[in-house]
């Protein structure tokens, strides 16, 4: 099948997706919130309206689909070779099959649905909710373990490593901080880690590292226009789920052609 047609399959499931994994949520706010306060204030925001977070996820997995790299899910289209002269054997990489595809689609798809409600939950009530997050992880890694076990490409190895040793890092990083009782990193960011840079993983062995300076960077800014905003140091937090989320994609769309 053409390339283009391939590719244009992968974008259009991407987004059914999405769409799909939106409107459930947009229709579950009671349940996967789960707290009657919050829920007012959530829906007193103009973002967080269910139209909003439904569209922003559409976009999200179109371009994510579209700036995905073709090599990963279309066979012949790039890849690497090494020829070995003393046996005469030129060596190729395994080519990408429908499993990687489908694979692909369905992993985008749930993450571009889930980002826009994760990121307004966060940005309104300071909370990444565990009802969607887990959920999210669990599909996320279950896609990555049938991507691996039928499909031919490398990157679904990368994704769960990344994630795996992005998960432990801020993990460790949160017990540290519990221990000196220091504010570090949030239980609700450590659930997101894993997907967020097994995402990374997913487009680019070197993305991760890409993710992780963009949202630094991100968290560093916002941080910035939080201490200016209200004139002091002290005491001045920020929902770190938001720089994740906005690096996530930022760091994994840009690393394939910043690399």
């Amino acid at each position: 099948m053409d390339t283009g047609v391939l590719h244009a399959m992968v974008i259009g499931l991407t987004v059914l997706i999405a769409l799909a994994v939106g409107l459930v949520l947009a229709r579950t706010t009671r349940f996967w919130l789960n707290d009657e306060s919050q829920l007012e204030q959530l829906e007193r925001s103009t973002i967080s309206r269910a139209w909003v977070p439904v569209l922003a996820g559409l976009v999200l997995a179109a371009v994510a689909a579209w700036a995905f790299p073709l090599h990963q899910i279309v066979a012949g289209d790039g890849g690497w070779s090494a020829y070995a002269p003393l046996s005469g054997t030129t060596f190729t990489p395994p080519q990408p099959n429908s499993a990687d595809r489908i694979g692909t689609a369905c992993f985008l798809g749930l993450v571009a649905g889930t980002t826009p409600f994760l990121f307004t939950t966060d940005i309104l009530v300071r909370r990444l909710p565990d009802r969607i997050t887990l959920p999210t992880t669990l599909l996320g890694l279950a896609a990555i373990i049938i991507g691996s076990t039928l499909g031919a490409s490398h990157m679904w190895f990368t994704a769960f490593f990344s994630g795996t040793i992005a998960l432990i890092a801020f993990g460790l990083l949160h017990l540290l901080g519990r221990l000196l009782r220091k504010k570090t990193m949030g239980l609700g960011d450590v659930k997101l880690s894993f997907i967020v840079f097994a995402t990374a993983g997913l487009f680019d062995p070197w993305a991760p590292a890409v993710v992780f300076v963009a949202m630094m960077l991100i968290a560093g800014v916002w941080a910035l226009l939080g201490v200016l905003r209200a004139r002091r140091l002290r005491g001045v937090t920020i929902a770190f789920g938001p720089a994740m989320l906005s690096g996530m994609w930022l760091g994994s769309v840009t690393a394939p052609f910043v690399l």
